[in-house]
């Protein structure tokens, strides 16, 4: 009799936590998940899926049923004689329909690839036990990765708008998995790698006697970054531009005078050589004639081989001091 007694007082109490929520009829109803969860549980943003699920179901009185404060009432009624049968308890099959909405809603929001790992998962709440265990030291892994790019935040040469638009994804990612970080810990992470430009605006930040919210020292960085564009010294293109283009007349100019005052023209060879030895101490000019061709069968200035006397001649036998002129000339 005291079994008896206990377990229809176990299951009138949870008959009457079943009736208290279905009296609730947000509860009845998941239809609106689907565009409400936006995000779909995949291997990387598991922190973000939960901080999506978790708010829905506690708004709708839903969470108790997959964090176990609700378990599964009997499924059968105790017989009253030996000789009937059990009857199915009304309240399984309130909390049982109710359970498998849920589990709908869990199973609608993972991605194909974790899906797999849940399909054998009869209830809401074993579906949620099981991607805590998958998920949970991955979170933490997370956790410390995003506390580490804080730490490590610098702006070097991008803008405050890009430098402060990744500090506060980092900062809305730890609220979103409710681990928000203090206010003066964020202030310090947002001052501790500005540059030297800014060590005016970050120590007249540190010494306010009240923390100055993140918004109002966006637009204090802001304003020091224009008036810091302003202070720069202008460069003045035209001058620049001008001159490239005087040297540029210039070179072209001395090239087309030292062509024009060759001493080799290319339509002479040996005589051209010779009157070059008889002048001065017997030293040809070689100061113009890196244009001139040199044969590579004589080794003399002013003809190629095609034009060469001894092209044809196997025993010529080329002068070393003609090979030392010509060397030096090329």
């Amino acid at each position: 009799m005291s079994f008896s007694s206990s377990s229809s007082s176990s299951s009138s109490s949870s008959s009457s936590s079943l009736s208290a929520l279905t009296q609730n009829p947000s509860t009845q109803s998941l239809s609106l998940i689907h565009h409400l969860i936006t995000i779909k549980l995949t291997r990387d943003n598991y922190l973000l899926w939960k901080a999506q699920i978790v708010p829905y179901l506690k708004g709708q009185h839903l969470f108790v049923y997959i964090d176990g404060s609700i378990s599964a009432p009997p499924q059968f009624l105790l017989p009253t004689t030996d000789l009937t049968q059990p009857a199915t308890n009304p309240s399984f099959l309130t909390w049982q329909s109710q359970d498998q909405l849920i589990l709908s809603a869990l199973i609608s929001s993972l991605s194909e690839h974790i899906l797999a790992y849940v399909v054998k998962c009869p209830t809401s709440c074993d579906v949620w036990n099981t991607l805590e265990r998958m998920f949970t030291a991955q979170s933490r892994a997370r956790s410390m990765h995003i506390h580490y790019q804080l730490a490590t935040l610098r702006k070097g040469d991008s803008s405050v708008v890009d430098y402060y638009h990744r500090f506060t994804n980092l900062i809305d990612t730890l609220v979103a998995i409710d681990q928000p970080v203090p206010h003066h810990e964020s202030l310090s992470f947002l001052l501790a790698d500005l540059g030297p430009e800014f060590d005016s605006l970050v120590t007249s930040v540190k010494t306010q006697l009240h923390l100055v919210p993140l918004e109002d020292i966006y637009g204090h960085l802001l304003s020091h970054e224009l008036r810091l564009s302003h202070n720069q010294p202008s460069v003045d293109l035209s001058n620049a531009s001008a001159n490239f283009v005087n040297k540029g007349t210039s070179n072209q100019s001395g090239r087309s005078g030292g062509r024009s005052s060759s001493n080799f023209p290319s339509n002479k060879g040996r005589s051209n050589w010779n009157n070059q030895r008889g002048r001065g101490r017997g030293r040809p000019n070689f100061s113009n004639t890196s244009n001139s061709p040199v044969c590579q069968v004589c080794h003399k200035i002013g003809h190629v081989a095609l034009q060469c006397y001894h092209r044809f001649n196997n025993s010529y036998t080329m002068d070393n001091t003609l090979q030392m002129q010509a060397l030096l000339a090329t």
